[in-house]
């Protein structure tokens, strides 16, 4: 079964340049925490991991946009891609997850 960090990973191209650490994936899944379909905070002991995904991912693609910023050029050389059109691809995909709402992943292990 899909768990939420990696249904995340896939919807950020987390190891896909610019990248995105495990422990970042890890961050964001802690960040968009919400309240289980019980109405139980993440801090209650018996929540069930439960996560507003779009929100982390669109999050995820701008920690992307920010890294693409700095680039000048990317590898190979003379290739042609060059860091705005990778930065407006990461802006792209943030505005996309921006909008689409809340989409809840629940995770009964409670394995992130």
């Amino acid at each position: 079964m899909e768990t939420p960090k990696d249904k995340l990973k896939k919807m950020t191209a987390w190891n896909v340049v610019p990248t995105l650490a495990d422990a970042e994936m890890e961050e964001l899944l802690v960040q968009f925490s919400i309240a289980d379909s019980n109405g139980l905070a993440p801090a209650h002991e018996q929540w069930t991991p439960t996560y507003d995904l779009n929100a982390a991912a669109c999050s995820g693609w701008l920690i992307k946009a920010g890294r693409a910023s700095s680039l000048v050029e990317v590898d190979p050389p003379g290739s042609g891609l060059f860091s705005s059109k990778v930065f407006e691809n990461c802006r792209s995909m943030a505005r996309i997850y921006a909008g689409k709402g809340g989409t809840s992943a629940h995770c009964g292990s409670g394995m992130i």
